[in-house]
Formats: structure tokens, sequence, C-alpha cells
């Protein structure tokens, strides 16, 4: 019995040789993982490789336009020891794409300072273009806050006291896929107050 078991397993192994290569299991296996490994190579080029940019590609490629800026009220404030709000700067653009190829996934980030100290006031970021902007494209129109500011009882007290107000500025910076933190633009912040037809130009 043994001899017999010995002599049909050599038989079998012999047979996944001596079949039909489209009856081997072993050759549509090998054909299998090719496949995987081509569908994965493309996969890669399309996601990795053809959308790699550098921070110098980058900064080339984008035009920030139709540039506003104001300070806007984006808290209410309830304590014991203060009620008001918090007015806090913000910027807002268009991108245009100037470059030669599609632009996807772009990390925006705008860092608020005041100008005399350079002392951060905050920060505000969004990722844009998850659906590609291609060659001459132009964006939606993107709004950055930095989420701090002054705090007064009202937007009308802002406007009393304006005089007091410390110019402030923004740096914008932009990161696409792997390309790291570049530095698109700086905007000087205007003093007009959403919903106020009042401002005072920075000299």
């Amino acid at each position: 019995m043994p001899q017999k078991e010995n002599n049909s397993q050599g038989e079998e192994i012999l047979d996944e040789y001596t079949r039909p290569w489209w009856q081997n299991s072993k050759i549509w296996l090998g054909v299998t993982v090719l496949v995987i490994a081509a569908v994965f190579a493309v996969v890669y080029k399309k996601t990795v490789l053809n959308t790699a940019i550098t921070p110098a590609e980058l900064k080339a490629a984008i035009v920030l336009f139709d540039i506003s800026s104001q300070w806007k009220v984006t808290a209410s404030v309830d304590d014991e020891d203060f009620k008001g709000i918090i007015l806090a700067p913000e910027v807002s653009f268009r991108v245009r794409n100037v470059s030669k190829r599609n632009l996807s996934y772009v990390f925006l980030l705008g860092v608020f300072r005041f100008m005399d100290t350079g002392k951060v006031i905050g920060e505000g970021y969004r990722m844009t273009m998850r659906r590609p902007l291609p060659p001459g494209g132009e964006s939606e129109r993107i709004t950055l806050n930095a989420g701090f500011g002054y705090r007064a009882t009202s937007a009308a007290a802002f406007e009393k006291y304006k005089q007091d107000w410390r110019n402030t500025f923004c740096e914008v910076f932009a990161k696409s896929h792997n390309s790291g933190l570049t530095m698109l633009k700086t905007f000087y912040i205007s003093r007009k107050i959403a919903g106020q037809d009042v401002e005072v130009t920075i000299k």
C-alpha cells in the first residue's frame, strides 16, 4: 500500500508538468500575479509618479487672483468676565492653474501675523481641488480665516476704535501630494469689517 501511494503522488506531480498549459494551475497562478503587479504599477504611476510635483513647480503653477481681505465675527463670547464677540482676519481669493498639468489635492495654509512684531494671530487652512483643476482652469473662491483676533463688545466698538488696530498680514503656503510646503504670496489685511462699509487704508 505505501508503495502504491508513493507512485500515485509521483504521477500527480508529473501531471502538473505534462498536462496542457491551459489546464495547469501553476501557470494561471503566475499569470494572475503578473496581472496584479501590472495593475498596481499602472495605478502607482497615475496616482503617485504622474502627480508628483516639486515646491518650485507648484509655486510656478499657481496664480492667486481676485484677492480680498477683511475682519469677520467668528465667535460670540459669554464668559463671566467678558461678553462680546471675536473679530478675526480673513483672506479670500481664487486660484488659476498656469501650468501644463492638472493640479489636484492642493492644501492651502494661511498664517496671520501682526506686522509690528511678527507674532502669529492664528491660522486657517483648506484642502482644495479634490477634483483636478486643468491647465488654464480657475477655482471657486477660497477663504482662509485666522479664527482668533480681537475681542470687543460689538462690531461697532471695533469701528469706533479702529485707530488702535495693529496692521496685519497673511502668508499663504501651499502643498500638493509630496511637494512639501512652499510660500505662495503675502497679503496685507484691510481693516474692513464684514457687513460694514468702513475701511482704513493701510499705507
